[in-house]
Formats: C-alpha cells, structure tokens, sequence
C-alpha cells in the first residue's frame, strides 16, 4: 500500500509534493489500527463508501503541515447536519440510507499552514487568532484515496473534476464558496488561470467574490478538492452537470451556467456560442467572461428556473424548502384551522415565524401554488 507517486505528482499542489513521503508513512502507521484498517479496505475499493450520521466521524484521513513543525494527523470531524454533499445514486449492499444517512468516500486531506500569524499562535499554543490578519491563507488539498492508492488511469489520459472552496470562520475546510470546475489539463495550471483572472478584474462571479472577500481580509484557507478522474469526456460533462445542478440553490455556489452539456445548451441559447462551435471544458469561462464584459447591463439569464417552475412538484419544494419557510404541512394546516382559530393562535399551534407568516398565507399572498 502506497500513495502513487505519478498521481500524487499530477494532483497535488506543488507546495504539498515533497510531502508525499512523510502523508504516506503516517497513512501507514494510521492504518495499522482497526479503525484505520477498516477506512484502508474500503479506500482500495472504487466506490467504497461509508454511510454517516450526524455524530459519527466523517472518513477523511487529514495531515497538517505546520511550516517548521513535523506533519501530525488531525482528528477526523464528526458529520453536521446540514453537511454540504451531492452525491449520485450508487447501489448499497447494506439497504437503502435512512433519512440522516450520507454515503462518503475515504478521502486523503493535506493542509499546510504558513502563515506568521497561525505560526504564532501554533507556538503560543493559541486556538483562536483575528482572521483578518491573515496574508497567507492554508492551503488545503483533498482527493478520493482510491484515485491515489489504487489508480486506474493515466493522468495525461485523464480529465479532472474538482471544486474550490475558500472562506473563514466557521466555514472551514467545506462550507465556503466554492466553484465547480472540469478540466482536460492539471487543475493546478487552471487554478493559476483563475488566480490571474482574479488579479485581473474578471467579472465572473467566481473571480469578484474571490477578489472581494480576499480585499476584505475574509480568507483565511483556500481548498482545493478533486472530486473525480475520468478518460470519458462524456462522463465528466454529466458529473459536472449533476455537481452543478445539485447546489445550484446554494447561495455559496459561484457557477454562473449550468455545467456540462446544460452548459453549452445554455450558452447556445443566450447567443454565446454559435451551433457549429464545441469549446473544451477550460474555455466555457473566457467565453462567458467576454460575453459579460461586452453586456455589462444586461447580465445572465438565471438558466433552469423558468422551466422549472413550470414543474408544480419542483416549486413547491423550492418555496418549502428554505430555513425559515412554512412547510407543506404547516401550509395546509394553517387553511384547515383557519375557520376555528385566529392567525396568532394558528402561528403558536402550528410553529410559524410570526402571526405575520400566517395572515399571509391566509389572504392568498403566499403559497398559493401550494393546494
């Protein structure tokens, strides 16, 4: 058992290379005991997985690099509710996932933290520093185990999906924003076009909301995460159109068109693309970008939502289905007590917001779609 050396190579950001060595001796050691040998069977295994509730550790095996320190291994998180995940529908052997089960993979983590600031407080033994005089985010690098354990392509051969996700605070290493990306080349040499996008003042989304929060100080790890290799162009379109798709009412996505096929439909569309044109997945965002800047007024078209709404199954979980929103039950039942019970007793009864939410409902202002 070993991490890959050509893959690692291929994945790994530069500043993480000459760790290979030292992420792989204490894999080893980690592994020797049961639970480690257990998260080892199944990371060799091409769609293993282990199914998580909320409270039960999250199957990521996480090195720390402090500059001037030796690499230690970090306690793996416990799964939150509301932990950040889309996944495909994979066959289980053990039965279905309850209602407050995920399916994840093993996946290998390394982070490397050089700023004098987190340096510092590493030596003073501090856990707490002000964020906002970060200069030098972590860098946090993570990728499914079984593509650097038990590769199966050739990275030349291969293409990359992946995600970056950057932030502070609370939203560290997985809840920040965070951009959904494929690539035919290495994800590092797309990332340094990203990066000198950023410096640039490029009007994607995903560059001004880097530019912005980096200009405010509220940066303080950038995470890079591969989440799939595939030779199949075919495959990687769907999986990225799946990604995308499957966050796309997350407020921290920083997609501006759909992914994959959607996304060359879409550009078809809007009249970014001609019908004859197929640009490889890294050129998409110098298209958009372009068409941005020569209509600086007139925006993107928000792609899906039309349609969609159009689908009453599909908008009535989007109006349900926000923090803060009545359910379809509380619906229902605010129209059921309405004849019996006034809108402050029926906001009580039935856990609204306020007598506000209900008297809404009830005169017709909101909901409506729901019957």
């Amino acid at each position: 058992m070993g991490i890959d050396k050509t893959w690692w190579d291929h994945l790994a950001p530069k500043d993480l290379l000459h760790l290979r060595g030292k992420v792989q001796g204490l894999l080893m050691a980690t592994c020797r005991s049961p639970c480690g040998s257990e998260w080892l069977r199944t990371a060799m295994k091409r769609g293993g997985i282990f199914r998580v509730r909320p409270g039960q550790r999250i199957p990521v095996f996480h090195v720390i690099y402090i500059k001037g320190r030796p690499p230690f291994v970090a306690p793996s998180p416990e799964l939150k509710v509301g932990h950040r995940t889309v996944g495909t529908e994979m066959p289980l052997l053990m039965g279905p996932l309850q209602d407050d089960e995920l399916a994840i993979e093993p996946t290998i983590r390394v982070e490397c933290v050089d700023d004098p600031v987190f340096l510092e407080a590493s030596r003073m033994g501090k856990t707490e520093v002000d964020e906002s005089t970060i200069k030098s985010p972590s860098l946090v690098f993570t990728c499914p185990a079984h593509l650097l354990l038990r590769p199966t392509h050739y990275p030349k051969k291969a293409f990359v999906l992946y995600q970056h996700i950057f932030g502070s605070g609370g939203s560290y290493p997985d809840d920040g924003y965070f951009y959904v990306g494929v690539t035919t080349r290495s994800w590092q040499k797309r990332w340094a076009e990203h990066r000198r996008a950023v410096d640039s003042g490029s009007p994607l989304l995903f560059h001004r909301k880097f530019r912005d929060e980096r200009d405010a100080g509220r940066i303080t790890y950038v995470h890079h995460r591969v989440m799939g290799v595939t030779d199949d162009l075919e495959a990687l379109y769907n999986s990225e159109e799946f990604l995308v798709e499957g966050h796309w009412s997350d407020e921290r996505r920083l997609n501006m068109i759909p992914g994959g096929k959607s996304g060359l439909r879409y550009m078809r569309e809007h009249g970014m693309l001609s019908d004859k044109v197929i640009p490889m997945p890294d050129e998409r965002d110098v298209i958009v970008s372009k068409w941005l800047e020569d209509h600086p007024r007139k925006g993107l078209p928000a792609p899906w939502v039309a349609e969609k709404w159009r689908d009453k199954d599909w908008a009535v979980a989007q109006i349900c289905g926000r923090d803060g929103r009545l359910s379809v039950e509380q619906v229902r039942a605010i129209r059921a007590l309405a004849n019996d019970y006034s809108a402050d007793v029926i906001s009580t009864r039935i856990g609204a917001k306020d007598e506000a939410q209900v008297k809404r409902v009830l005169e017709g202002k909101t909901y409506s779609r729901i019957e």
